[in-house]
């Protein structure tokens, strides 16, 4: 029997067709996919080392802004200007600022010890108001002030003693002073049942009881003996 010998030139034509395909190893870089095939690729991956050996990263999307401001800052954080924002400024206290006082927002009493003491003599009767609102208010000035009776008589103003300005916070009170000659038994007499008050700057008055001597009526007198002086000017 004879034996046939292996075809050696199919051999060889395998062993140089394997060592080509390991030549091509040495080429650009590959990466595989999830169904087994390969893809190739000329650039390097943007995660590749560096020169320096350090790799380069995309910066977080998450990162803040080194100069942004941050969203949760605090409402009394300083602003550019120095002043903290939420900070009312300067203009709250003018918006703030206190009004004049009302009539419905005071009270009025007539002060124990008020009067003449003899018939005849000069007296005085002093008025007090009261705030009796809950925010301070001002009064400036000479309050309107009737003597009611058979007539009516609107005492003249004591010019010569100036008003100021008085403020009044809640539950303060202030005075103004109605000097009046009482009736002795000459001229014209006039016996008041009420006095009408309206505090200065309104037009609202309120009627308190007249509980002193009649009044000697000099309503047509240069310069009667009955006036009344400014607020706060005791």
């Amino acid at each position: 029997m004879t034996m046939r010998r292996p075809h050696v030139p199919a051999l060889s034509a395998v062993a140089l067709a394997c060592g080509l395909a390991l030549t091509g190893c040495s080429g650009p870089t590959t990466t595989g996919s999830a169904s087994g095939t390969s893809t190739v690729s000329d650039t390097p991956s943007a995660t590749a080392p560096s020169a320096t050996g350090s790799a380069t990263t995309e910066p977080s999307a998450e990162a803040p802004s080194a100069t942004a401001p941050s969203a949760e800052a605090p409402s009394g954080t300083p602003t550019a200007g120095g002043t903290p924002s939420g900070d009312p400024g300067p203009d709250a206290a003018v918006s703030g600022a206190t009004g004049p006082c009302r009539t419905a927002g005071l009270g009025f009493e007539i002060a124990p010890g008020s009067g003449a003491q003899s018939v005849g003599e000069e007296g005085a009767v002093i008025v007090r108001l009261v705030n009796k609102g809950s925010a301070p208010c001002t009064l400036k000035g000479y309050p309107g002030v009737d003597l009611v009776g058979a007539t009516t008589w609107s005492l003249p103003r004591q010019t010569s003693q100036k008003p100021g300005l008085v403020t009044l916070k809640p539950g303060a009170r202030t005075t103004f002073t109605i000097t009046y000659q009482s009736y002795g038994g000459e001229g014209a007499e006039l016996t008041p049942g009420s006095l009408v008050v309206t505090p200065p700057g309104e037009t609202h008055p309120t009627k308190l009881t007249w509980d002193f001597s009649s009044v000697l009526l000099q309503d047509g007198a240069t310069h009667p003996g009955s006036y009344v002086g400014p607020v706060g000017g005791n």
